[in-house]
């Protein structure tokens, strides 16, 4: 299972057709090349808020098993993360702006933190997110076997990214 951490917030909507909708819904996705350093999380924090990034989908974060360092402030109070159990390689994470009112169904991941799939609610509608980082080697065999995972786990709208 993933590691979550949250710290609440508000999450502002907008009625829309008599449904409610995220207001400017944007998604971002980045292969990070690690996040390990104060540095560069806060850099990236900083990035996403100043491009009203809504939700960030990273690639290879670098943060080894259960200890993942920090990534999360009040403008991001809400992280998902998929990591390497012994060693700084490979690791995925799903970020969520306070201003997106994400509410968690279900996980997926895979234990060399690869892929991390998550399924919840926005605003009375349900999403599959889906934030892969594929091996060097064997990427089509890899991709294959993730994308039917994938499958039979989404349910309605789905937001996949991957390098």
């Amino acid at each position: 299972m993933p590691s979550q951490t949250g710290l609440g917030g508000g999450s502002p909507i907008r009625e829309d057709r008599e449904k409610l909708v995220p207001a400017q819904f944007k998604v971002w996705s980045n292969n990070v090349r690690g996040l390990n350093t104060p540095e560069k999380r806060s850099q990236l924090l900083r990035q996403l808020w100043a491009e009203k990034v809504s939700v960030a989908l990273l690639q290879e974060t670098h943060f080894r098993g259960q200890a993942s360092p920090k990534l999360e402030n009040s403008r991001f109070p809400l992280g998902y993360y998929a990591n390497h159990p012994e060693a700084k390689k490979t690791g995925v994470a799903i970020l969520f702006s306070r201003t997106v009112p994400f509410q968690l169904l279900d996980t997926m991941t895979e234990p060399d933190g690869r892929f991390l799939f998550l399924k919840g609610t926005i605003a009375h509608h349900t999403y599959t997110f889906a934030c892969i980082y594929s091996p060097n080697r064997r990427q089509h065999t890899f991709l294959s076997k993730i994308l039917r995972k994938l499958e039979k786990f989404r349910e309605h709208a789905d937001i996949s990214r991957g390098p």
